[in-house]
């Protein structure tokens, strides 16, 4: 736990984004991973925060549109 640090998050993050992990993946393991190492900074296993430095994922999900339902109905029927 000693050389966990904000490079290595930050590391880990870089990493999916060129892997082609989506953007809500990233950010739902992301925070999954601070939930993990703020605890860990409030249990007192790192004196410092190992988030301090890390840029989050930025997540931005476009608008929904759900289609009324005739325009889907008469998809369902021409097929």
């Amino acid at each position: 736990m000693g050389t966990f640090d904000h490079k290595v998050v930050d590391g880990f993050i870089r990493t999916m984004e060129r892997n082609g992990a989506g953007l809500a993946t990233q950010a739902n393991a992301f925070d999954k991973l601070k939930a993990i190492l703020l605890d860990a900074h409030r249990l007192g296993i790192y004196d410092e925060s190992p988030l301090e430095g890390v840029r989050p994922p930025q997540y931005d999900p476009r608008r929904a549109v759900i289609p009324s339902p005739s325009p889907t109905a008469r998809y369902w029927c021409s097929r």
